[in-house]
């Protein structure tokens, strides 16, 4: 059995998949890059199937645009000693950012574990866990991202991709030691699943490192005022995101009451996210608002008797 094949396990009924194939479910699962384990007998209507695929559809063309731009099409030419620069390069920035990945996330100890990358989407979080010593399996629910970040991952040596559903996880339960993900379940449909699925899959004593949207920032608050789309530089040929819902800290407590709640911070406020005037406000001040910040920064921990 290959590495890559030993952690899988059916989205479905989540039993242990032989050669890609559920015996149970009597589905096999394709595999062209990377392994698709996106299927219609997941979903329990036809509308909520059609519902997937428009995310799917939103997402995966939004990644063929955006992996062809200059600040994300040159990384996949790099060798594996210029993608450690460039992880090196991208950890310094999140920690000047106070991102996820650069406050909370301790990427300096995670040497030898094994870490679920949801939403993996470019690949850049994956290189810094896989530079760090992780296995990193990376999970996207769109193909285009899920081959970038595999090709990024197996120039690494540190993990490899593949195509998923973060409410159908498709891993063994208690195979991962620490999931991540950050800017990406906030677009779930069924955000409760997803986290129930995300503590499934954990290890006894696992931590969940998550970054969701903040109702109350000055990001979002202007999008209710000003009726603003958010994610527009993912549109392509009139489509439009799906779903984009945000959360309260109380909000967030609530939907992460099967874990032990670490922390969560309310981080990245700036003016110059102000509507129109933006461009004009001073960042001098800026340090002062992160309980105005537009992301949620979450970390919770999987008890050691569940």
């Amino acid at each position: 059995m290959s590495e890559t094949e030993g952690f899988f396990a059916c989205p479905i009924c989540k039993s242990k998949l032989a050669n890609f194939s559920c015996e149970s479910c009597k589905i096999c699962f394709p595999k062209k890059v990377v392994p698709s384990f996106i299927c219609r007998e997941m979903y329990p209507s036809e509308q909520s199937y059609e519902d997937a695929m428009r995310v799917i559809d939103f997402w995966g063309n939004g990644w063929k645009k955006r992996l062809k731009e200059s600040d994300h099409g040159f990384v996949y030419d790099l060798d594996t000693k210029e993608l450690e620069a460039y992880a090196d390069h991208e950890l310094a920035w999140c920690h000047s950012n106070k991102s996820l990945m650069g406050l909370e996330f301790p990427a300096q100890k995670i040497s030898g574990l094994s870490v679920l990358n949801i939403g993996c989407g470019c690949g850049t979080e994956a290189v810094i866990l896989a530079r760090a010593g992780a296995l990193c399996l990376a999970m996207d629910i769109t193909e285009p991202a899920a081959n970038a970040t595999d090709l990024l991952l197996r120039k690494m040596g540190g993990g490899f991709g593949m195509q998923g559903d973060a409410r159908f996880i498709p891993l063994q339960s208690e195979s991962v030691d620490i999931v991540y993900s950050s800017g990406v379940l906030h677009h779930s449909s069924d955000i409760p699943k997803s986290i129930s699925e995300i503590h499934r899959v954990l290890k006894p004593g696992g931590v969940a490192y998550i970054m969701l949207y903040a109702t109350w920032s000055i990001t979002f608050l202007q999008e209710k005022f000003w009726h603003r789309a958010g994610e527009a530089a993912w549109n392509t040929e009139g489509r439009k995101n799906p779903c984009t819902t945000t959360y309260s800290v109380h909000e967030c407590k609530n939907l992460f009451s099967e874990f032990e709640i670490i922390s969560i911070s309310q981080r990245n406020a700036s003016l110059k996210n102000l509507y129109k005037i933006g461009r004009y406000m001073p960042t001098c001040f800026d340090k002062y608002l992160d309980g105005l910040g537009a992301n949620l920064n979450i970390v919770v921990k999987k008890s050691n008797n569940s």
